[in-house]
């Protein structure tokens, strides 16, 4: 029985904390700082930037939820810091499956 509520325990506070969510918050803040946007998109960097510190504050103090809350808005802002410094140095492409601008194809 002992067993059981000890490996019930260790499944209920591993299942919680936010792993995948800090480790794309991280990656996104890192392929943006090489991009150059903490120069280029210098606000929307510095806010995912302080997102993502709080996210690995909480994360070490144990408030899981609010660290996954923090590294998804990391996420987020890094990609638009990201993708701003690349639009700005001519980087940026769209989407393939984006529609171009103009007339649609005709099929």
């Amino acid at each position: 029985m002992a067993v059981a509520i000890f490996a019930a325990a260790i499944f209920v506070s591993c299942s919680h904390k936010p792993v995948d969510e800090m480790i794309l918050a991280d990656v996104a803040v890192k392929a943006a700082q090489k991009a150059k946007a903490d120069a280029i998109a210098v606000d929307a960097y510095r806010k995912a930037e302080n997102f993502y510190l709080r996210a690995k504050r909480d994360y070490a103090d144990g408030y899981f939820d609010s660290a996954k809350k923090h590294a998804i808005e990391a996420r987020q802002l890094a990609e638009q810091a990201e993708f701003k410094a690349l639009q700005k140095q001519g980087q940026a492409r769209p989407r393939p499956d984006a529609e171009p601008s103009g007339e649609p194809e005709a099929k």
